[in-house]
């Protein structure tokens, strides 16, 4: 157990040393090196993202939008945290930006559920028709919440960052992020429970 949790900090320190050194040579002039980064994180990107928006047909723009301001950013990263973290972070303000102008024509057309993991409810129109209509019921909850709060649910229960990750991509304490955690818990069970909502497939179709 605790050589498998080594090999596992160790292969993270691994692939952030390799991060840095992507950007140091990109600081150093080498534009291919912003393609790698690309190339290593554009998923997590749309993970992160998808998760604070909701699926939306314009995921790829938002994507996009993320390493343009990556880009920008770059020549200030001083590797004091982790590039995950830094980026994490310039995902989450594109991403509250994206929520703050209204962005959302493609906020409920819904992605293909090709990709989702097999489960039984999902094999028939009226089990998809459900699932969808689920998830646009969650992200309409989610909808309601503060924008603090919203970050911190979505980080934690869909992304599955630790409350540290949280508090480092925020920036505050990790008091305060299981503060928020805990009070968006509340507002979203509370409305989760009232509504009968969440089948047991529906998180599946929203990751």
């Amino acid at each position: 157990m605790g050589l498998a949790l080594n090999d596992s900090v160790d292969q993270r320190v691994q692939e952030d040393n390799r991060d840095k050194i992507l950007v140091a040579s990109y600081q150093r002039g080498n534009s291919n090196a912003l393609g790698e980064l690309y190339r290593r994180h554009s998923g997590r990107v749309e993970s992160v993202a998808r998760s604070v928006v909701g699926p939306s047909s314009e995921l790829e723009d938002l994507v996009q939008d993320v390493f343009i301001e990556l880009q920008r950013s770059l020549f200030g990263f001083r590797g004091d945290a982790r590039f995950t973290t830094w980026l994490h972070r310039i995902t989450v303000n594109v991403a509250l930006q994206y929520l703050r102008r209204g962005k959302r024509k493609g906020f409920l057309r819904w992605l293909s559920l090709d990709a989702v993991r097999p489960a039984r409810a999902l094999h028939n129109p009226e089990g998809r028709a459900e699932a969808r209509e689920t998830v646009a019921a969650l992200y309409e909850v989610l909808g309601k919440l503060s924008d603090k709060k919203r970050i911190v649910f979505t980080l934690f229960e869909l992304e599955g960052l630790s409350l540290e990750e949280i508090a480092a991509t925020v920036g505050t304490s990790t008091n305060t992020v299981k503060s928020r955690l805990h009070h968006a818990r509340l507002e979203v069970f509370e409305e989760v429970r009232s509504r009968g909502l969440l089948p047991s497939y529906a998180l599946q179709v929203i990751k």
